[in-house]
């Protein structure tokens, strides 16, 4: 070998040497890059990015890659955090970003990737008043791989006999009942958070968060969550995704290494949240009542995350569109909506739909008043000058009316004067009705185990306006009161050694299966059915406990009646209705299958409903 060969080969091992070593630096001094990739053809072309890592800011950063622009370096007091500030431009190639790091003593590249950006038109089919969302605790539902029931990466193990324990539930599970979920009707999956929740104690309902980037591993991986949505769009069927901005879990990596202390609000002492809701958008708030609301934690496990630091508030926008150029979801639920700082939600409602316009965003707002709700469904200027860019909020206010109308001695009028309110929204048609959910008594529970009353709440939340949710296992006649470990049961046959398969007709009682049966005719039919879907709704003041009112379009009309009363009318006169029912002659209620052949009088039986496809 010449001399000069030697010279080039020797140059190139040591070449080859340094940059190994170098690149052996990156599993010690590089612990998170968040998020773990990007995407070029963003709307918005900036993309900032938490580097985390052993004295990370000592570091010189520097980037060659072909339309991507290093804009700034940002330090913050703890020197293990970085924030870099990139621009990437509409040319940019997909490919590998080289990210390289130098000090004096060491230095070393990070290999970042930019995918190519997913077609708008396969995220986000708009979730609509034709949709019917069915809510699943995913550890409660099914558990169908039984090797990930207690993972070597998280702390809590599987102990079924816990009610608030972990019970094996995953996203295979729900993968495997995919047919009972068709069968039912149902359009639309809510899950509450599957994300990593990394806690001693009490991690199953998921809302303590200790990655924002990934699945937990008990229930599955963000692959498996992917093949769940696939499926779902497959199966013409559409996902919403359960986010929190408000607080993370205990167990979160950054809680052991805050990036500064302004990272999570806190107090010199434990301080909870005062959890009323309508302090955000009280005109005579005390600052004391705001700040318990807005910077009080939610729990002595979940950390209360300050979003008026923007870092933080960039980082938890950047993960909501992450997640949903990643996996292709369909919509959003949020959690906690005027907790953290509003103009911060208000911002990242801006950059979800700067990306994905029209995007379904449903905001949890717990709060008892239309008044209240319409500080964040308003088509307007608030009086404070607060916009919140909310499409949509949980409809806590029907949800009230409804237990009041259909409880012990109940009064529908609750239903005509809480629909009254509407004009305060922007957009009611967009609210989600739901009769139940993860964080209060079943159903079945609250209307003193009245199963007809329960049938009157469904018909009602399935035929009202809005976008119906309904909660998994109040079809089949689950009526656990709190605490929360017991009304998010396990539904039965969801483990391979339960006593019986409630997915199956075989293992539902006859009680179940009639519910079962009565609901699934609803969503069957309401698919359908338009004036449901785009119709406009008129109603009728009830009188002796009978509400009428009408869902209609120019083509199609809906009588919907419901007698909440304990009387039975044999000639249920219906000429006070005439103008709701002039050019139509004729009807079938999609309940019973009867036909009517004149529309000037039914039989109508106490606690009992009817549908009634109109005809002329």
């Amino acid at each position: 070998m010449s001399t000069y060969l030697r010279k080039v080969f020797l140059l190139s091992f040591l070449f080859t040497l340094v940059s190994f070593l170098g690149q052996g630096q990156k599993s010690e001094l590089l612990t998170h890059v968040e998020p773990p990739f990007w995407w070029i053809g963003m709307e918005n072309p900036n993309l900032q990015l938490l580097l985390h890592g052993k004295n990370i800011s000592a570091y010189n950063v520097t980037i060659q890659y072909p339309g991507v622009r290093l804009k700034k370096i940002n330090k913050v007091r703890n020197r293990n955090y970085l924030f870099i500030d990139l621009n990437i431009s509409k040319n940019t190639k997909p490919g590998m970003i080289s990210i390289k790091f130098e000090n004096e003593d060491h230095f070393f590249d990070y290999n970042y990737e930019l995918k190519q950006k997913v077609k708008d038109s396969e995220i986000g089919q708009k979730i609509t008043s034709a949709d019917v969302i069915y809510l699943i605790t995913p550890d409660r539902f099914a558990n169908g791989n039984t090797l990930n029931d207690s993972t070597k990466d998280t702390k809590e193990k599987v102990k079924r006999n816990n009610e608030d324990g972990r019970h094996g539930g995953d996203l295979k599970g729900i993968l495997d009942n995919f047919d009972y979920l068709e069968e039912l009707g149902v359009t639309t999956l809510w899950l509450n958070p599957f994300l990593e929740n990394n806690q001693s104690t009490y991690s199953y309902h998921g809302y303590a968060i200790s990655d924002f980037y990934k699945t937990d591993t008990r229930l599955g991986s963000n692959e498996e969550y992917k093949a769940l949505v696939d499926m779902a769009h497959k199966k013409g069927m559409k996902v919403i995704m359960d986010q929190v901005f408000n607080h993370c879990g205990s167990g979160h990596w950054w809680m052991e290494d805050l990036p500064s202390k302004d990272w999570v609000n806190q107090w010199d002492t434990f301080t909870k949240s005062n959890f009323t809701n309508i302090a955000a958008s009280d005109p005579y708030v005390s600052n004391s009542d705001f700040n318990l609301l807005t910077k009080g934690w939610f729990d002595i496990n979940m950390p209360d995350l300050n979003l008026e630091n923007e870092f933080l508030a960039t980082y938890m926008i950047q993960n909501s569109i992450w997640w949903v150029a990643y996996s292709k979801i369909d919509g959003i639920r949020l959690d906690t909506y005027p907790y953290p700082n509003k103009n911060a939600m208000s911002k990242w409602m801006e950059a979800l739909t700067r990306e994905y316009p029209d995007f379904y965003m449903v905001a949890e707002t717990w709060a008892e008043r239309a008044s209240y709700l319409s500080y964040w469904n308003n088509d307007k200027i608030n009086r404070d000058g607060y916009v919140s860019n909310v499409n949509s909020v949980s409809d806590y206010a029907l949800y009230y009316s409804m237990l009041r109308a259909f409880g012990k001695n109940g009064d529908i009028s609750e239903l005509y004067k809480t629909l009254a309110e509407d004009f305060v929204y922007g957009n009611p048609e967009n609210n989600k009705v739901f009769n139940g959910n993860h964080d209060v008594d079943r159903l079945l529970a609250l209307l003193d185990n009245d199963v007809n009353k329960l049938k009157l709440s469904m018909v009602f939340t399935l035929t009202t306006r809005g976008i119906p949710q309904i909660y998994y296992g109040d079809e089949i006649l689950m009526k656990n009161r709190r605490p929360d470990g017991k009304v998010r049961q396990d539904f039965p046959g969801g483990w391979k050694d339960d006593d019986r398969n409630a997915f199956t007709k075989e293992g539902r009682t006859t009680e179940e299966n009639d519910l079962f049966e009565y609901v699934k005719t609803i969503l069957n039919w309401r698919k359908n059915a338009s004036s449901i879907h785009k119709g406009k709704l008129v109603h009728y003041q009830p009188i002796d406990n009978v509400y009428v009112y009408f869902r209609y379009t120019n083509t199609e009309n809906t009588m919907i009646i419901i007698n909440n009363s304990d009387k039975d009318y044999t000639s249920f006169k219906l000429a006070r209705f005439q103008e709701s029912l002039e050019g139509y002659s004729q009807g079938k209620d999609i309940l019973s299958g009867k036909k009517f052949d004149t529309l000037k009088q039914i039989n109508l039986a106490k606690y009992t409903a009817m549908v009634i496809d109109l005809a002329k």
